[in-house]
């Protein structure tokens, strides 16, 4: 819980203070006298005051921020301060200024894509150990290498991810390019293509692809307290054996039984310690994912690493990995922009939508799993961040824009009536969306 806590209040707080800070940086440059600089919301904790007069500040809420700039629309201000004013500074530096906010978050998670490409990292090579049942034909060359996703090379599986999800609605099929791995032969492979993604499951799941990963010994690592398993006295350190006449080879057999076993008594044969000796269990029933009432007995095995054949390092120099980091957010930002159409369209489910929950919950696990994770989750984030404040919604600085977009075809300003009633649909549309995500966190919680 700590972790979580601390993990997202430095992400919320590293992002937030870098978008705001685009906003004030152009400011100043323009001119323009900035009053308050403010990381969160409400009641301020901490306060100084600079020499130009702006007060920055860290508030109570820690869930956004504020950079609050003279302006003639909000107060009456003196003559010989009116040159400061944003709403008295031409339309090109109002601009400017209000879209430097989402543009430094996509700079800056360029940047962070960069220093993880610079920094390298080990990764798992991307090989398929079974693919969905309607290419059942291609089983023939499996396990195989994931060398590309429609012509995109695949170096990880979470790039293939990113590529299967970008597809999603596109077309009914995709193309991978696999390599058996005791093969030199390249092949392509069709399968299809999900018609919407409607479920939490990963992008592979979603494709019926399952990852190759090593037999993993039957020995217990966890014993669930209460669990099946441990009233049945199994213990941690215990190595599977036999299930009543059936002979254990590794954990997915055994997994594959006892899923099948539902409120079935079973003679577990065991190796504890040099020594065999046989336990009765009874899975628990509990529902699948499809209704079907599975077993259940709380363990879990010892966790079986990768064979290093099975890794590479991927690592660039430092122009290279400039150019990935550039490439890598415009990637992610014209995919986020395509998710937002396809949950219009119903391509995407809009339970996908997450919220601040799911956002915690994602930057304590990825600060858990090391700097890599969470400069990845950071990296992401801050393009989410830069993208949907992109968006043309009243109260965003993407209808900012909109506005001045009008007002220079226009000619003259839209309206302080026109705005304010814009500003209250969006700020309708916005709280009904953190509605509807903050449930969908809550939903995924039970």
């Amino acid at each position: 819980m700590l972790v979580t806590i601390l993990a997202t209040l430095i992400a919320l707080g590293v992002l937030v203070t870098v978008h705001e800070f685009g906003h004030y940086w152009v400011a100043r440059r323009c001119g323009v006298k900035v009053l308050r600089f403010s990381v969160g919301f409400g009641r301020p904790l901490w306060t100084r005051v600079d020499r130009h007069g702006t007060e920055f500040c860290v508030a109570a809420i820690p869930l956004g921020g504020y950079v609050k700039m003279l302006d003639g629309r909000e107060t009456e201000i003196p003559a010989h301060l009116a040159g400061q004013a944003f709403d008295q500074q031409p339309l090109a530096q109002r601009a400017a200024i209000v879209a430097a906010g989402p543009l430094i978050n996509l700079g800056f998670a360029a940047v962070l894509y960069a220093v993880i490409s610079a920094l390298g990292v080990t990764v798992a090579i991307p090989v398929i150990g079974s693919l969905p049942e309607t290419t059942r034909s291609q089983s023939e060359y499996l396990p195989a290498e994931l060398l590309a996703v429609d012509g995109v090379s695949t170096t990880s599986w979470e790039r293939a991810s990113i590529r299967l999800v970008d597809a999603i609605g596109e077309s009914p099929t995709i193309r991978l390019t696999i390599r058996p791995v005791d093969s030199s032969i390249v092949r392509d492979v069709m399968i299809p293509v999900p018609r919407n993604m409607q479920s939490e499951q990963s992008p592979l799941a979603m494709y019926g692809i399952q990852p190759w990963r090593p037999a993993v010994t039957p020995t217990l690592a966890m014993v669930q307290p209460d669990g099946a398993g441990a009233l049945g006295g199994l213990r941690v350190g215990d190595t599977i054996v036999q299930v009543n006449e059936q002979v254990i080879q590794d954990w997915q057999g055994f997994v594959d039984l006892i899923r099948i076993s539902a409120n079935q008594t079973l003679d577990v044969h065991v190796d504890r310690e040099g020594e065999r000796r046989i336990v009765s269990i009874t899975p628990v029933g509990r529902e699948g994912a499809s209704g079907e009432t599975i077993g259940f007995v709380g363990l879990a095995p010892k966790p079986t690493e990768l064979p290093p054949e099975m890794l590479r390092v991927v690592q660039s120099g430092p122009i290279e990995a400039l150019y990935e980091g550039v490439m890598r957010t415009a990637e992610m930002s014209w995919l986020t922009v395509k998710s937002i159409g396809k949950m219009i369209t119903g391509a995407l489910s809009p339970k996908n939508l997450s919220g601040p929950l799911t956002i915690a919950q994602v930057a304590g696990d990825s600060a858990s799993s090391g700097w890599y994770a969470y400069l990845s989750f950071l990296a992401y984030l801050s393009v989410s961040l830069g993208v949907l404040n992109l968006l043309p919604i009243p109260v965003l600085d993407g209808g900012h824009l909109v506005y001045f977009l009008v007002e220079a075809v226009r000619g003259r300003p839209v309206s302080e009536a026109s705005q304010m009633q814009g500003i209250r649909i969006g700020m309708a549309l916005l709280m009904g969306l953190m509605v509807f995500a903050f449930y969908n966190d809550v939903m995924r919680l039970f």
